[in-house]
This record gives structure tokens, C-alpha cells and sequence, in this order.
């Protein structure tokens, strides 16, 4: 098994990463050269003014090599030139950062001339729709829905084919189509803007690694040490030959990926943007090296570590996925799996990780995973092959390309290179909608009528009244936000652009057309669920205490649920402690969370996008637990008005009380196969439980829940005493990692609130 401990050299660059110590340099940077691409194409299309503003970018970008490095190139810091645009707007604290960075004083003032321009690149133009209708911006305000409806920022681009064919190659490809189109093609024109924008692109990256050869042998020319002397000479060499030719050897692969993400983060910004498959991206170089004796174990493992340390973040969901299925269908497995686990684990911080598990995935794989997940900071994650994959065939998604899925960012699925995914499209909150609908579709909050009129629970005489009103209500909002996702997709086509993005997924450069446009060989959007188990529990309760036992009235209960159960404790203790809860392998509260679940999922696929395509759905809700969770009132299921919803499709915070396996066994009643774009729940487990042999039967609980068809999980495994302590003293735990909602983040950076939040969530002891 692979085992990897990090050299020194990889200590001292993990520190400087940890400490951001190179952020400063680059503030601004990126922002002022691509708004002086973007101006000098004024009155282009927009497509070709933003592949010249990033042109600018690659062709300015400072090649600098630090101390030790092994790969060459920083993808920046990120957030002023996406976040703040307008110098002027940057608040004081970042402004003052300024005094550190790389830009003169005379190109901070073009920068703020050039500002309007750069905040026009990424905002785009209203296009041919209409404003969104006030109603439905006040659905977003009461947290009913959120819409967002956009590919920027989220991506798994065609980095294989980049590696494959080097800049070169896409500049062939660009050239060949250019010579085949004819002037009588009714598209020709917008066809040619496209290729002009992206040839640019691919003509300053393939100048992209001289800068950074010349760079190494500036630094060749005054270094004395050997072992250094040999990796400059290592590095200059690499990047001579990519990303312009098509990498040739395991270290000109890793350096050539890392180029194309530096790219791709300059273009779009970092947030999600991720690497995909990096094992099977990397594996056949890896291969050729070891059978002609160019490198070893240890070697390839330090070039990973290096790879590791450039992508880092605090906030890291740059997501990258190892495991799973080829293609075909065999084990994909490969020691490149193997050894990015072993250097996650050595380099203990944030990086976003999963593995792809099947139900034939081997052993050793799983052993290690769970190794890694036992070592806390809520890293792998893992996806079930055997659930997404025929949720995927079943919308519309080639075997082959199905099989060879990644993860964006959290949980979001896509075809790496192939895909106009628009993850996380919208979000629409059930339990928001149970409240509204046991309140003929008023918000209890003021009274405004934001639903349809689908009766008062003191009305209502069964459990079909009650699900006749959610049904009505939740059909409501997601024609909605269906509205809205479309609409802002036809936005995005008139006044957005991402020609790199383009570049790197099939079928735009064939049919000269921008991703932005439809030209993608998959165009879908992603629709995602909150608080299924907070309207599973609540439904229990109803059904239980209201309509079977009648230990309370309708009309009882609604004016409990007004007065947020002041004056009505009791009547909450039995709505707490009287009906089952989900996520305690009780079949009657599970069947609810799967008829929500199922519902949700054959609801959406009743919808079609702007290009034809699917609606898929996320069972996710990322970190609108405690914002939904805010403004939507008192449940049925003992809830108080304000407090989190439940995690995704989670147990809510500390009600399941039977162990791992009830757990699981809730989980595995759910409808994964159905929501194509992933599911997705969190499980805290206490230390204490994976002791000793633990760790083994954690492995076996791992494949036994992939073979129940549990779809997507993700395991924290920390004490509830740690992180309080963590609380109390912060400077001790500044490492601390978790699972926060589909991503790891070091504990003391988490706002109190979301610390609770976490805290609050049931740490089991026992299986």
C-alpha cells in the first residue's frame, strides 16, 4: 500500500500555503490586464472581448518561481477581481492590500478608469427577457426559493484533451473548422466570432509555459545547489514542452493540468471550478514513466503534494474524484487513486477530495478511503457509482459518458468536458412550503398570500388534504423557479460568454458555438431540494398524532404552530418524542421522506430547459439550512420557528438516536437513483467509534451502504467536546478541519452560528 511522508521542501511550501503568504502579490492583477483585453476590442461581440481580455491575462501573468516549487504557476487569490471589480468599491481593509501587489501605481489608476468595462464583462446585458417579477423576487427574500441559473464558476472542463493535444493541437482543431465553414452557413458569422475569440486564447497559452521556462532558467543561472539545480532544470524542460505540445511524461501532465486550471480560474474565477478524475487523467503517464524507469512512487507522490499545495484554500471546493467506473464499465481503480489518498492524508488540510465506490470497488480502496475519513476533517467524500450512473443513462446521458461522471464543487454533477451542467440552478425550500401549506399558502410570518389558496390545516380531515395542499405548493415554486432558470439562461446567452470554458468542451469548437450558446454536447440544469426530513417528520407527526391517534386536533396544533409552541410545550414534547423520526430505520417516517423525495425528483422531470434538456435533481442544500431555516416557521415535527433545517437528506440535528446503521438504513429508503445530480448527506460519527477495529468495520459499513444504494455520503468524525473546545480557544484548533454542507472548512473560520449548527448534529458512538 502507498504510503507517502513529505520531503522537506514540501513541508516549507505547505507553510507558506497555509499562511497565503503569496496572495497579496496578485491582488488586482488579473482584473486590470483582463479589462485592458477587453478595451482593446471595443466594439467586438462580447464573446471575442472576453477571449481577448483573458488572452491578456495569460500573456501578463508574472512568471515567478518561488523557493522550492516543483510546479510552476499561481492561479491568484480570486476574490477582489470577481468579488469587487471597481477599485473604488473594495472595502478599506483589501484596498489597503494594494500597497503589496504587483501593479504600479500608474496601472492602478488605468485599472480604476478601465473598471466599468471589467464589471460589464461579468454582469453581461439583460438580454431579450424581462426583470424578474417582484413576486418571485420576494419569494427569494422569505428563503422560499433561491434562483441562480448560471454555469459561471462551475465546472469540470475537458483537461485530458488539454493534456492530450497541448494548445497546439486546439489551435488546429480552431483552424480546421475555420476552413470548413462556408461563407453561405447561415451561422457563419456569429461561428467566426467565436473561433476569433478562442484562437487567442489558445495562441497565449501556448506561450504560457516559455514564460515560466525562461523564468526557471533565469533562476538556474544563479543557483548553486544541486537538488535544486535539478529541479529547475526538471521544470524548465516541462514547461518547454506544455502547455503548448501534448505532455509526454507523468511531471509534464501534472504541470500542463495545473496550467489549464490556472486558466480556468482567470477566465472565471476558483470557487468551484474543479480538476475531475484526476487518477484517470494522470494514470497513463503515470504508467508510461514507471515501465520506462523514469520515475518512482515517491517521486510521482511529491509531484502530487505539489499539486495539492497550488490548489489550496481555506475554502477549497475544488473538487477532484478518484475511483469509480471506466468507461466501459471494469473498476477504474489505479495506483494514482491510491497515492492521491496516501497525500491527502500526509498533508492533512482542506482539499477537496471524493472517491467513486461501486459495489465491486476493492478492497484496498475502500480500507485506505476509510483511513483517511477516520483522520477527521470530514475528507473523502464519497458517491455511489451505482445509483448515479443509471440516473444519469435515465436522462438522457450516454452509458459511456455516465460512467465517467465528476463532482463540482460540493456535490454537483457533471460529464467532465462535455457538460453545460448549470449546477445548483435553484433551490426550493419544502419545508417552507409545508408551513405555507397548512396555512392556505399565507406566510404566518405577516399574513402576505405568496401561494395559492390550498386550505388551514384546522380544515384540513386527512393525510390526503394535507399532501393535496404541499403538492399544490411545491408545484407553485418550482414553476418558479423553472421560470427563472430558464430565464436566466436566455440571459446568460446574450450578455455572458466563456470561450475557454467553450475551448474545452466538445462539440463548441465544432460547431463554433460558446457554451453560453448551447454549444455543449450536454446542456441541463440542476434543481435542489431543502429539508426533506423536516416535512418527512412533520408528515409523520401529522399522521400519527393528528389523523390516527388524535391526540391533538387540527385546529390544536395551528395555533400551537402560530404561537411557535409558547403556552403548547407539552403538545411540542409529543410531537418531538411521540412520532418517529427519520433517520432511525422506522419504515413509516422513511416511506414519507421517500414519497417527498420521489416527488420532488418526478416533478422536475415533468420540465424542460431553454436547449431541451433535463431538469436533474440535487437531494443538497448546502448551507441554506440556516438561512431557509431562519424564516420559515414552528413544523409539526417539534421544530421551532428560526431553527437550521435538517442537512440535505440528513437526519435532522440530533434525532437519530439508533446508530450508524438505522442511519444508513433511512438513508438507503431514499430514491438516490432518481437524483441524477446527487444527494448528499453528512454523518458525524465520534472518534471513539472508529478505534481499533473500528476502522476495519468502517470500511465494511462503508460498502454496505453503497450496496443498500445509499448515494452520496459524507462523514465528520470528531467529538462534540473538541469542537467545543475549539470554540473556547480557537488559536489551539487553527487547523481543525470538517464538514461543514458539502464542503471542509477549518473550524474557527466557521461563524458561531454555523459552529453550533454543527455541533448540534448527533455524534455516534455506537454502530
Amino acid at each position: 500500500m502507498f504510503h507517502y511522508h513529505p520531503s522537506p521542501r514540501i513541508e516549507r511550501l505547505r507553510a507558506i500555503a497555509l499562511e497565503g503568504a503569496q496572495a497579496a502579490r496578485y491582488i488586482g492583477f488579473r482584473g486590470f490586464h483582463f479589462a485592458e483585453g477587453f478595451a482593446d476590442a471595443a466594439g467586438q461581440p462580447l464573446v471575442l472581448r472576453r477571449g481577448r481580455g483573458l488572452a491578456s491575462v495569460i500573456l501578463h501573468m508574472p512568471a515567478e518561481i518561488a523557493p522550492d516549487e516543483l510546479l510552476a504557476g499561481y492561479h491568484y487569490l480570486g476574490r477582489e477581481d470577481f468579488d469587487f471589480p471597481d477599485l473604488g468599491q473594495w472595502p478599506p481593509e483589501r484596498a489597503e492590500r494594494l500597497r503589496e501587489t504587483l501593479l504600479t501605481p500608474d496601472q492602478q489608476a488605468r485599472y480604476r478608469e478601465l473598471a466599468p468595462q471589467l464589471a460589464a464583462s461579468r454582469s453581461g446585458v439583460t438580454g431579450p427577457v424581462e426583470p424578474l417579477p417582484p413576486a418571485f423576487m420576494d419569494e427569494q427574500a422569505r428563503q422560499i426559493t433561491a434562483i441562480w441559473g448560471t454555469v459561471f464558476n462551475h465546472s469540470v472542463r475537458g483537461y485530458e484533451k488539454l493534456l492530450r493535444c497541448g494548445f497546439a493541437g486546439l489551435l488546429a482543431e480552431i483552424a480546421g473548422q475555420e476552413a470548413a465553414c462556408s461563407l453561405a452557413d447561415p451561422l457563419a458569422p456569429r461561428k467566426r466570432a467565436f473561433w476569433s475569440a478562442v484562437r487567442p486564447i489558445a495562441e497565449a497559452g501556448a506561450l504560457l509555459g516559455h514564460a515560466y521556462a525562461r523564468a526557471a532558467e533565469q533562476e538556474l543561472a544563479v543557483c548553486t545547489d544541486e537538488q535544486r539545480r535539478a529541479d529547475l532544470l526538471a521544470l524548465a524542460e516541462a514547461c518547454r514542452q506544455v502547455p503548448a505540445g501534448p505532455a509526454r511524461t507523468f511531471r509534464e501532465a501534472i504541470q500542463a493540468l495545473w496550467f489549464g486550471h490556472m486558466i480556468t480560474c482567470w477566465e472565471d474565477g476558483v470557487n468551484a471550478n474543479s480538476i475531475g478524475r484526476i487518477d484517470q487523467i494522470l494514470y497513463p503517464y503515470y504508467l508510461a514513466d514507471r515501465q520506462a524507469g523514469r520515475i518512482t512512487e515517491d517521486e510521482a507522490m511529491e509531484l502530487l503534494a505539489a499539486l495539492w499545495i497550488k490548489l489550496y484554500r481555506s475554502y477549497d471546493v475544488q473538487q477532484m474524484m478518484v475511483g469509480g467506473l471506466t468507461p466501459s464499465g471494469a473498476d477504474a481503480t489505479n495506483d494514482v487513486s491510491y497515492m492521491a489518498l496516501a497525500v491527502t492524508k500526509a498533508l492533512a488540510f482542506v482539499r477537496c477530495l471524493s472517491v467513486r465506490l461501486h459495489r465491486d470497488s476493492p478492497r484496498p480502496l475502500v480500507a485506505l478511503a476509510a483511513d483517511l475519513a477516520a483522520a477527521g476533517g470530514g475528507i473523502p467524500f464519497f458517491f455511489n457509482d451505482d445509483t448515479l450512473v443509471p440516473g444519469l443513462i435515465a436522462n438522457g446521458i450516454r452509458p459511456e459518458d455516465a460512467r465517467n461522471y465528476a463532482a463540482i464543487g460540493c456535490i454537483e454533477i457533471t460529464i467532465p468536458g462535455k457538460a453545460c451542467p448549470h449546477a445548483v440552478s435553484h433551490w426550493v425550500n419544502l419545508a417552507k412550503c409545508l408551513e405555507l401549506a397548512l396555512n392556505d399558502g399565507a406566510d404566518p410570518a405577516d399574513g402576505a398570500q405568496v401561494g395559492p389558496h390550498t386550505g388551514r390545516l384546522a380544515e384540513m380531515r386527512s393525510m390526503d388534504d394535507v399532501w393535496a395542499a404541499y403538492d399544490r405548493q411545491v408545484r407553485f415554486f418550482v414553476e418558479h423557479c423553472v421560470y427563472g432558470s430558464n430565464r436566466a439562461e436566455l440571459r446568460d446567452e446574450a450578455g455572458a460568454a466563456l470561450p475557454y470554458l467553450s475551448l474545452l468542451t466538445e462539440d463548441c469548437v465544432a460547431a463554433g458555438s460558446d457554451i453560453t450558446w448551447g454549444g455543449a454536447r450536454y446542456n441541463y440544469h440542476s434543481s435542489a431540494a431543502v429539508g426533506i426530513p423536516n416535512v418527512a417528520d412533520s408528515l409523520a407527526a401529522l399522521e400519527r398524532l393528528v389523523f390516527e391517534q388524535r391526540r391533538v386536533a387540527p385546529d390544536e396544533l395551528a395555533r400551537a404552530l402560530a404561537a411557535d409552541f409558547e403556552g403548547h410545550e407539552t403538545l411540542r414534547q409529543a410531537l418531538l418524542h411521540r412520532a418517529p423520526k427519520y433517520g432511525n430505520d422506522q419504515p413509516g417516517v422513511d416511506a414519507w421522506a421517500e414519497r417527498v423525495a420521489r416527488h420532488y425528483c418526478e416533478l422536475l422531470g415533468d420540465y424542460r430547459t431553454v436547449r431541451g434538456g433535463p431538469f436533474l435533481v440535487h437531494l443538497f442544500s448546502f448551507t441554506l439550512t440556516l438561512s431557509m431555516g431562519k424564516q420559515t416557521g414552528a413544523l409539526p415535527d417539534g421544530r421551532r420557528r428560526g431553527e437550521p433545517l435538517a442537512y440535505s437528506v440528513s437526519p435532522a440535528q440530533g434525532r437519530d438516536e439508533r446508530g450508524l446503521t438505522a442511519v444508513l438504513s433511512s438513508l438507503s429508503r431514499l430514491p438516490h437513483h432518481l437524483a441524477a445530480a446527487s444527494s448528499s448527506a453528512i454523518i458525524e460519527v465520534d472518534p471513539a467509534l472508529l478505534a481499533g477495529e473500528g476502522q476495519d468495520k468502517f470500511a465494511d459499513l462503508l460498502l454496505a451502504a453503497v450496496r443498500m444504494g445509499v448515494g452520496q455520503m459524507q462523514w465528520n468524525v470528531v467529538s462534540a467536546e473538541t469542537l467545543r473546545q475549539a470554540q473556547a480557544e480557537p488559536e489551539r484548533y487553527r487547523h481543525l478541519c470538517v464538514r461543514v454542507s458539502g464542503f471542509s472548512q477549518q473550524f474557527v473560520l466557521l461563524g458561531r452560528e454555523m459552529q453550533d449548527h454543527i455541533i448540534a448534529r448527533t455524534k455516534h458512538q455506537r454502530a
